[in-house]
C-alpha cells in the first residue's frame, strides 16, 4: 500500500475532515444537536426517533462550532443497552430519515442531497489521496500557487464543500486545484463587432491583452501575425470552452468565420482554489473564466453587471484618496479586477458563459512570497495533525522561543491589524464592503506571521449611502445596479457574516484547536480591535456596533440552502438562508471568565 493510500486510511478511520463539514454545518443550523461534555471529552449527539441517539466522540470541542471529530460514530438504542458503529454514508441517511432534524423533504431531494453529499465526500478523499503536495501542505510555508491548490477540504461548515456535479473524475483530474493541475488556455480570435469588453484607469483591453503577451513569449510566438485586422485576441478555459461551442450564437460565428480557434498555447495556468479562477507566475494578470459547474451553491457563471463592477471599483480607487487607506504596496491590498472582455450573441447580449476578467497579479516579481489563501491556513488536516495555521504559530514560537500560546495570541492580533481592521475601516469610514470569506482572503505572511493580506474578487463589492456621499461624481452611475448599493440591512447581514463568522470565526476555532488557546481569549482581542476602531469616531459606525453588541448575527445556512437545492445567486431574495447565530463578541466578558 503505498504512502497516499495510508494517508487516507488514516483520515477515514478518525479525522475524517469532510465528515467534520457536513456535522459542523448541520449543527449550527439545527437546534436539536447537543453535546454530552463528561470526565473522558464530549460527545456530538444527534437524536433519532425511537429514542436512539447518533454518537460521535470530539477530539476538539469548539465553542463556535468549528469542532474536531474521532470518527467513527455509533448509534445508540434507547436505553443505552446496545450500540452499532455506523459509517458516513449510514450517517446521512439516518438523519434525512428524521423530520424533526431536516424537516418534511420529498424522495427526490433527498436523493439529490445524499448524492451531492456523496460526491463531495469522495472528491475530497481523492485530493488527498491524489494531492501532489499531500501532508507538506500542513508544515510549513507555502508559494501562493501550492497553496490555492492545497485547499483539500473546502468551506469548513457546508455538506458538500468539494461538489462539482458537471465535471467527470477525468475532468477534475485535469482542471482542480487539489490535484495540483495547470493547463495552457485555449485562445481564440474574434471579430470585434462580436465581442464585448470594458477597462479602467484609461488602460484599454487590448493594452492588457498585449501586456499578457509581452510576458508570455510562447503565446507572443504562437499569435504572432496571425491576428487579422479588426480581430481580438480572446482567452478561453479549456473546459468551458466545450460549454461554449455548444451555444448556437457561437456555432454560428464558428461557421461565419467571425469566430476562429487558433490553439491551445502559452504558459501553463494554475486553477487557483476557486477553480475558476487562474493563475499562471510571472505573469500582470490572473484570469477569471465564467465556468459552467455547480460547485456548492451555484453555477459559477460571471454576468455583465459583475465584471462591470470590478472596473467601477478599480477607477474607484485609482481616482479617489481610497488609494491611501491601502498599504502602498505593503499590508492591506487589493487584487483589482481593472477590465473584462467577452463576446454577444446573435441578439447583441452578453454570453456570460464567454466572460473573463483581469485580476491583477501583485505577486509577479515575487511568485514565492508566503503568501497563503486563509482557507487553506485553517482547514483540518485531512491525514491527522495540526492545521497549517497551527504549524505556523508553532514554527514561529519556536524562532522566538515564546510559548505556543503567547504566538497564537500575537498571530491573531496581527491578522485582526491587517485583516478585520482594514476591511472594517473600508465600510465604517468610506462606505466599501467587501464580502470577505475565506477564500477571498489571502494572508501575507513572514516566517509565519501576518504582515498584510491580498483582498481579492472585487465583483463582491458593495457601497453604502456614505459611499455614495464622499464619492458621488465616481459613483454616479453606480446606483443603476441595485445590488451594488447596499442599506443598513445588507450590510449587517453580509458583511458580518462573511468577515465576522465565515472567516474570523474560523481563525479563531483553528488556533484553539492547535495552539491550546481558549477561543474566549481570541474573541476578546477581536473584540478590543474592533472597540479600538468604533472608539476612533468612524462615519458610519451602526455595523461595528451591531457586530459588537448584538446579540445575534445573521449567519448564511449552508446545509438548508444545500438541501432545499436552492441556487444561491438566482433566489430571487438571498436573505431566506440566513439566520441568527448567537454572538459571542457580545458576551465577551463572561466567556473570558467562564
Amino acid at each position: 500500500m503505498n504512502r497516499h493510500n495510508d494517508q487516507l486510511n488514516r483520515m477515514l478511520a478518525s479525522n475524517d475532515a469532510p465528515a467534520a463539514c457536513f456535522l459542523n454545518a448541520l449543527a449550527r443550523e439545527c437546534n436539536h444537536i447537543s453535546y454530552q461534555h463528561g470526565t473522558t471529552g464530549t460527545q456530538y449527539q444527534i437524536p433519532l426517533s425511537q429514542g436512539r441517539t447518533i454518537n460521535i466522540p470530539l477530539a476538539h470541542y469548539s465553542l463556535l462550532g468549528g469542532h474536531e471529530y474521532e470518527f467513527p460514530a455509533q448509534v445508540t438504542a434507547a436505553q443505552g443497552e446496545d450500540s452499532e458503529l455506523i459509517t458516513f454514508h449510514q450517517l446521512i441517511e439516518l438523519i434525512l430519515e428524521e423530520p424533526a432534524l431536516v424537516g418534511v423533504i420529498s424522495d427526490q431531494q433527498k436523493q439529490i442531497f445524499t448524492d451531492r453529499v456523496r460526491e463531495s465526500y469522495t472528491n475530497t478523499c481523492l485530493a488527498a489521496e491524489g494531492s501532489p503536495y499531500g501532508e507538506v501542505l500542513f508544515q510549513g510555508a507555502l508559494n501562493f500557487s501550492t497553496a490555492e491548490q492545497g485547499l483539500l477540504i473546502g468551506h469548513s461548515f457546508h455538506p458538500a464543500p468539494k461538489s462539482r456535479e458537471q465535471f467527470s473524475q477525468q475532468d477534475a483530474q485535469k482542471y482542480t486545484p487539489e490535484f495540483g493541475a495547470r493547463f495552457p488556455l485555449i485562445w481564440l480570435a474574434a471579430s470585434r463587432d462580436i465581442t464585448l469588453a470594458g477597462s479602467s484607469a484609461g488602460v484599454s483591453v487590448d493594452s492588457r491583452i498585449e501586456e499578457l503577451l509581452c510576458h508570455d513569449h510562447a503565446l507572443q510566438q504562437a499569435v504572432e501575425n496571425v491576428l487579422e485586422r479588426d480581430e481580438v485576441l480572446l482567452p478561453a478555459h479549456p473546459w468551458q470552452w466545450q460549454v461554449m461551442s455548444e451555444l448556437e450564437s457561437i456555432q454560428t460565428y464558428l461557421e461565419q468565420g467571425k469566430l476562429r480557434v487558433l490553439g491551445e498555447f502559452g504558459a501553463e495556468w494554475y486553477p487557483t482554489s476557486s477553480t475558476r479562477s487562474l493563475y499562471a507566475p510571472n505573469l500582470p494578470y490572473m484570469l477569471k473564466f465564467s465556468l459552467s459547474v455547480k460547485l456548492t451553491n451555484s453555477i459559477r457563471n460571471l454576468s455583465l453587471k459583475e465584471v462591470i463592477r470590478g472596473t467601477r471599483l478599480n477607477d474607484l480607487f485609482e481616482s479617489t484618496s481610497l488609494s491611501e487607506s491601502l498599504g502602498n504596496g505593503e499590508g492591506f491590498q487589493l487584487m483589482q479586477e481593472p477590465a473584462y472582455l467577452g463576446l454577444v450573441d446573435l441578439q447583441g447580449n452578453a454570453i456570460d458563459e464567454s466572460l473573463v476578467a483581469f485580476r491583477d497579479n501583485p505577486l509577479k516579481q515575487s511568485p514565492e512570497q508566503e503568501a497563503v489563501v486563509l482557507a487553506t491556513l485553517t482547514q483540518q488536516n485531512p491525514y491527522g495533525g495540526s492545521s497549517l495555521l497551527a504549524s505556523r504559530v508553532a514554527h514561529l514560537a519556536a524562532q522566538t522561543s515564546t510559548s505556543i500560546q503567547g504566538c497564537a495570541e500575537h498571530w491573531f492580533s496581527a491578522y485582526c491589524q491587517h485583516t478585520v481592521v482594514p476591511l472594517f475601516n473600508l465600510q465604517a469610514n468610506y462606505g466599501v464592503v467587501f464580502l470577505a470569506h475565506q477564500q477571498n482572503i489571502v494572508m501575507q505572511l513572514e516566517q509565519g506571521l501576518p504582515v498584510g493580506m491580498y483582498y481579492r474578487d472585487c465583483q463582491g463589492t458593495g457601497y453604502t449611502d456614505l459611499a455614495f456621499e464622499l464619492f458621488s461624481e465616481q459613483l454616479s452611475d453606480a446606483k443603476q445596479d441595485v445590488e451594488n448599493y447596499w442599506n443598513e440591512d445588507k450590510v449587517r447581514r453580509y458583511f458580518a457574516y462573511y468577515l465576522i463568522i465565515n472567516s474570523t470565526f474560523n481563525v479563531i476555532s483553528s488556533l484553539s484547536a492547535g495552539c491550546d488557546i481558549s477561543e474566549a481569549k481570541l474573541i476578546e482581542i477581536l473584540h478590543g480591535h474592533l472597540a479600538q476602531l468604533l472608539d476612533s469616531g468612524v462615519k458610519d459606525d451602526k455595523c461595528l456596533r451591531y457586530v459588537l453588541n448584538s446579540d445575534a448575527l445573521c449567519c448564511k445556512g449552508n446545509f438548508f440552502c444545500y438541501l432545499q437545492n436552492f441556487n444561491e445567486n438566482s433566489i430571487p431574495d438571498p436573505s431566506v438562508i440566513y439566520f441568527d447565530l448567537d454572538n459571542p463578541l457580545a458576551t465577551v466578558k463572561e466567556l473570558s471568565h467562564a
